[in-house]
C-alpha cells in the first residue's frame, strides 16, 4: 500500500527533475524581500487543468510543483521591479499574461515543470536554481 501512495511523488520528482532544496532556498531568500507576493491561482474550485494540478500539489507536502510555482511568482516580482525600477503594486499586481496563457494551457505536470522553469530562468537569470539552456 505504501508503495502505491509514493508513486505520484516519485513521478513528480522524475518529471520535474529539479533540486527542490535549491528551489526552497531561493524561495526563502526572495520571501525576505517580497513577503506579500501571492499566487494568481485560486484553489477554492479550480476549473483549469493546470490550476487543478497546482492546487493538488499545494495540498501535498511531498509535491514540488507548488513550490516551483511559488518561486516563479516571487521571481516575476523580482524581475518586474528590476526592469521597471518601480515597486510592485500588491493591490493591483502586474502579471505576465503571456506566461499565464502558456501555464494555463498545460494539461500535465511535465508541461508545468517546463513552463515554470523557463519563466523562472527568464526572471532570475543566473540566480535561478534551475539549469540554464
Amino acid at each position: 500500500m505504501a508503495a502505491v501512495l509514493l508513486l505520484p511523488h516519485m513521478a513528480l520528482a522524475a518529471t520535474c527533475n529539479v533540486d527542490i532544496g535549491a528551489v526552497k532556498k531561493r524561495v526563502a531568500a526572495l520571501e525576505e524581500s517580497y513577503p506579500l507576493v501571492t499566487s494568481d491561482i485560486g484553489c477554492d474550485v479550480p476549473s483549469i487543468k493546470a490550476h487543478q494540478l497546482l492546487c493538488e500539489a499545494a495540498l501535498d507536502a511531498n509535491a514540488d510543483l507548488w513550490t516551483m510555482a511559488r518561486l516563479d511568482d516571487l521571481a516575476w516580482v523580482y524581475a518586474y521591479e528590476n526592469a521597471t525600477k518601480t515597486r510592485f503594486d500588491y493591490d493591483n499586481p502586474s502579471r505576465d499574461d503571456a506566461f499565464i496563457a502558456r501555464r494555463d494551457a498545460c494539461t500535465d505536470e511535465a508541461c508545468l515543470c517546463n513552463v515554470l522553469q523557463e519563466h523562472t530562468n527568464d526572471s532570475l537569470g543566473g540566480t535561478s536554481p534551475y539549469s540554464q539552456p
